[in-house]
């Protein structure tokens, strides 16, 4: 599925990797001039928050979606038992590499389920802040039905589009943190700030229906028509959610070692992880309800300013669908069998023998690389 979403959007990223490289930029975040392009935004972004409160809502629906899509990840770490973790944890660097085959294919799987369905009420919340923007240039009403009239329009694409954008953000995370074996390449910085320069105008070019390969060409005209704005408001954005993320990082140790989390612990991963969560809600937040909406706002702004979406906003509000309609559409339906999935999971894993199941699974991997 991501394949035909990517394709397209790779031809972006390589235009825009392209450009940055003959004009002779190259990712450096922390720049005064990159984050000056991101507070410069600021002072008309605060104009439409104060014009259109429902922002807020969107916002702070976005900060409890991940809070709940992180703690079900970590319910996954508490099915697993401690004699797994223990073994790699002892056993030598040959056998390492094949030892929990199926742990890091559960995770890896968990992940990839969290991912997606946390998507869907994140993707629709920035479509809805998409809206605010359009509807505000197309002289329309503005309510919170509208809103989200509008940014269901489109919503395959966009939850499809946030999926993908979400996994290769949670990658780039990941690969960053320290950690044995791996080297994190400036090249490997390069296709990822190419990929998020590339693809900053892919949702208001989406709310605005286009497909993958149009949203990847309005992105990059972006990019072409006024470069310093384009690269310095997603730099900037990167930097401000770097200091964010690396105070995250500093206080989660913090909390851990002050509370006694330690390896010898029972379910000490599952701990670490749960304990880190306090830091990590609190970041999320602050980067969900504060600088997430000034990004995405700013770019709506960035994209109204070079296309006319006035045609575009009347089409949709005019194909409107009722309330029943929207709730039996296959996306809503796929939507609510993952998110019932999920909370019987996560609610009811004991009773169902869920964790009892992984848990022998596991056992029996163990037993194999033994």
């Amino acid at each position: 599925m991501f394949d035909s979403v990517r394709g397209p959007l790779n031809q972006a990223r390589d235009e825009a990797r392209a450009y940055l490289e003959d004009q002779g930029h190259r990712p450096r975040v922390f720049t005064g001039s990159n984050i000056g392009a991101f507070l410069t935004e600021i002072p008309g972004v605060l104009g439409l928050v104060a014009r259109s409160p429902e922002i807020l809502l969107f916002a702070m629906v976005q900060w409890l979606v991940i809070l709940l899509a992180y703690l079900a990840w970590v319910q996954m770490l508490h099915w697993i038992p401690d004699s797994i973790w223990n073994a790699v944890a002892s056993a030598d660097e040959d056998t390492r590499k094949g030892a929990a085959t199926f742990m890091n294919l559960i995770l890896l799987a968990w992940s990839f389920f969290i991912v997606c369905a946390a998507s869907y009420p994140i993707g629709l919340c920035n479509a809805a802040m998409v809206a605010v923007q359009d509807l505000q240039v197309a002289s329309e009403k503005l309510t919170i039905a509208r809103c989200l009239a509008v940014a269901d329009k489109h919503l395959g694409r966009i939850w499809v589009f946030t999926a993908l954008d979400s996994w290769i953000t949670v990658k780039a995370i990941l690969n960053r943190l320290p950690r044995k074996h791996y080297n994190h390449t400036a090249l490997d910085e390069l296709l990822y700030y190419s990929w998020k320069v590339a693809t900053m105008g892919v949702v208001p070019a989406l709310v605005n229906g286009r497909d993958f390969l149009g949203a990847g060409r309005d992105s990059v005209k972006l990019l072409e028509a006024q470069p310093g704005r384009a690269i310095g408001l997603r730099l900037g954005y990167s930097a401000v959610c770097w200091v964010v993320g690396i105070t995250t990082y500093v206080l989660s140790l913090f909390l851990v070692v002050r509370d006694g989390v330690h390896p010898g612990q029972h379910e000490f991963i599952y701990n670490f992880y749960l304990w880190a969560a306090i830091p990590i809600v609190i970041s999320a937040g602050l980067i969900a309800v504060v600088l997430r909406p000034f990004y995405l706002l700013s770019v709506a702004r960035f994209y109204t300013d070079m296309n006319d979406v006035r045609g575009e906003v009347e089409r949709d509000l005019s194909a409107t669908q009722s309330a029943p309609d929207l709730a039996l559409s296959w996306r809503a339906i796929v939507f609510m069998w993952m998110l019932g999935a999920l909370v019987v999971a996560v609610c009811f894993g004991d009773q169902l023998g869920l964790t009892a199941g992984i848990r022998l699974l596991a056992q029996r991997d163990l037993a194999n690389f033994n």
